[in-house]
């Protein structure tokens, strides 16, 4: 029963308590329902689309539900469950849906503008350049990660005594009395993948009703499972990361519908079907009485094994949990296409917010299986090997599939290979679809840091927003240059072409991801997550100040995260620095430590600027978001 006190404890704490928290924070910040939002005032039917908040919602959750809060609890339990499980709650509650609710709120009174663009106009061109330089630093280091796992999870072999089935079973295919558990995600993959035109020209050209293309959704991953099964494909990890880095370098240059909606759009039945299954399967086990043996269970506190292979709890728990508590890319995703189809501030909140408690809910659900489903040697052999004395690289991804299978097992009775095929199903389509959805984000910043250089961000904001735009004697914006502003150059023409951007997103995806394995660059990548949650956390602070608005409740988890992650750059940069090691072997990471370095860089340059931004006499006037409104609020306050 430890399963099901675990689980209900803690969705009981992050639904009262988040209830209680997001209630203070609209009224601290002055939430309107009846304040115009940009989808109703910018409303163009393309992108400002004023959306039913349900409808949002679902877009929202599976546009942030990736694989983070799946393979960073998986990895951080080596601290032990209990110690995860208290920075997923009250981490998720204080910080994480505060973090995303600022963001998704800040955007919608900016004209649901970018996180980028907010700096940009609250804090001038170089901060905003910055700023994109990091966001691109970090889409490519989780590009690179994820593309490993992806391959890791496409080309994952089991023994088939792990998954209690005789070598003659003819079901799956076997290599070496190993079962191609990763060859039938593979094959399901590319089916849905080849399948997903199909679909997107159905309900986007031909208008054929949601729930029609729902149903041949749910057909088309059945099929693709099927076919897995018969024909599981097995290749090489490096030639699925080509496979995969040319599938989503025409995704991310091709239009929206034509993969990246579409498959995103068959795998959400996946990921809440799985969902549902996942969160079933703990509470049928648990009220079953299954349980591993106490000897060979997670503890509920290891900080000596947590500490051999992640380093000590602090930074080291809060790096690694990441996306299950707090995680920046949330913010590009508020400001990117959330913010523009709120119909009323209110659901600022119930989609911000609450999205991330979802996603703390499913951080939680995931620790549950593994307590539930996996001994202890098993996940160290896992996860962690070189704990038990093993060379090989770490995949998390096949830990928790088979605790899914175990788990599953336990409740249903299901064979324990049906139950881990079905968790690495839900993963790989969690993992390709973030994947995907980063590149294009990826690419979009590019073309928007080569749009403010070269003088053309200037006149899309006077374009989109006058009034947040002001001309100069000339009808061209203050301090711009003419021959910028009407006559771009070549090569601006060239930089600022998607297939140009695409393929610079896809290069150095490719190049980070050669440069190191898994668990490697889950450190960089979540420490880079976190940081960029410490940035926005600290910018919604100063828009907060600007408009008279307290800001210790928002301060206090932006140094926080601040420091946390400071601390984890200032060990990754030890950990990464090129040399040669005792026995004259080469140690360090060149490309990781000149990554790390870099953030370094830009951390100490945009702190400086918040700083200055922070103390200076124009900290404390009225900001200029509230003209973003028809019916402004009278009490100057945003």
């Amino acid at each position: 029963m430890t399963v099901i006190l675990i689980l209900l404890i803690s969705i009981a704490i992050l639904v009262l308590g988040g209830h209680v928290y997001s209630t203070f924070l609209a009224r601290s910040w002055g939430e309107q329902p009846d304040r115009m939002t940009p989808a109703v005032r910018l409303n163009d039917g393309h992108d400002y689309v004023p959306t039913p908040t349900p409808v949002v919602f679902a877009h929202h959750f599976a546009s942030i539900a990736g694989a983070g809060p799946i393979i960073g609890p998986v990895i951080a339990v080596c601290y032990g469950w209990l110690p995860a499980v208290l920075w997923v709650v009250f981490g998720g509650m204080l910080i994480g849906a505060v973090h995303d609710y600022l963001a998704t709120f800040m955007s919608t009174r900016m004209s649901g503008q970018s996180m980028a663009t907010v700096v940009r106009r609250l804090l001038g061109t170089g901060p905003f350049v910055a700023l994109v330089i990091f966001l691109v630093l970090l889409l490519a280091l989780v590009c690179a990660t994820f593309l490993n796992l992806s391959a890791a999870a496409l080309v994952s072999l089991v023994p088939c005594n792990r998954l209690d089935l005789d070598s003659s079973q003819t079901i799956f295919r076997t290599v070496n009395q190993q079962v191609v558990i990763g060859g039938i995600a593979s094959t399901s993959v590319i089916v849905i993948t080849a399948l997903a035109p199909f679909v997107g020209w159905l309900y986007i050209k031909k208008r054929v009703a949601v729930w029609k293309c729902s149903v041949l959704a749910l057909i088309i991953c059945a099929i693709s499972i099927v076919f897995g099964l018969y024909f599981p494909v097995a290749v090489a990890a490096s030639t699925w990361k080509v496979i995969l880095a040319i599938y989503v370098l025409l995704a991310a240059g091709l239009p929206v519908w034509l993969f990246l909606q579409s498959r995103d759009f068959i795998n959400v039945h996946i990921l809440y079907i799985g969902l549902s299954l996942l969160a079933t399967t703990v509470v049928v086990a648990a009220c079953r009485g299954a349980s591993v043996p106490a000897a060979d269970a997670l503890p509920a506190l290891d900080l000596a094994s947590g500490s051999r292979a992640m380093g000590f709890i602090w930074p080291g728990l809060f790096i690694t949990v990441a996306c299950g508590a707090v995680s920046g890319f949330h913010s590009l995703c508020a400001g990117g296409t959330t913010c523009k189809q709120l119909v009323s501030e209110p659901a600022a909140r119930r989609i911000g917010y609450w999205g991330m408690v979802l996603e703390s809910v499913l951080a939680i659900t995931v620790i549950c299986v593994l307590v539930l489903g996996l001994r202890r040697a098993d996940y160290l052999t896992d996860v962690h090997p070189a704990l038990v004395g093993l060379k090989t690289g770490g995949n998390p991804i096949l830990s928790f599939a088979m605790s899914v299978g175990f788990a599953s097992h336990a409740a249903f009775g299901l064979p324990i290979a049906v139950g881990a095929l079905g968790g690495m199903i839900l993963l790989e389509g969690f993992l390709v679809t973030t994947l995907d959805t980063a590149v294009r984000l990826m690419r979009y910043l590019l073309e928007e840091v080569w749009r403010a250089l070269f003088g053309l961000a200037a006149i899309e904001d006077a374009q989109m927003d006058p009034e947040l735009a002001p001309t100069g004697a000339d009808g061209l914006l203050p301090g711009a240059a003419p021959s910028a502003l009407k006559t771009p150059s070549i090569l601006a023409h060239v930089l600022s072409h998607y297939w140009v951007n695409s393929g610079i997103a896809v290069a150095l995806m490719l190049w980070f991801s050669f440069s190191s394995g898994i668990m490697t660059l889950w450190s960089l990548f979540a420490t880079a997550n976190q940081l960029l949650a410490a940035f926005v956390l600290g910018l919604g602070a100063l828009w907060l100040l600007r408009s008279g608005r307290r800001v210790w409740y928002i301060v206090g988890p932006a140094l926080f995260m601040l420091v946390t992650t400071g601390a984890s750059l200032f060990l990754l940069l030890r950990k990464f620095l090129p040399g040669t090691g005792a026995t004259g072997a080469p140690v360090g990471n060149t490309t990781l430590f000149g990554a790390s370095l870099v953030l370094c860089g830009l951390t100490l340059y945009l702190l400086l600027i918040g700083i200055r931004a922070a103390i200076s006499p124009r900290s404390r006037t009225t900001h200029p978001d509230r003209r973003d409104g028809r019916n402004p609020p009278t009490s100057g306050r945003p």
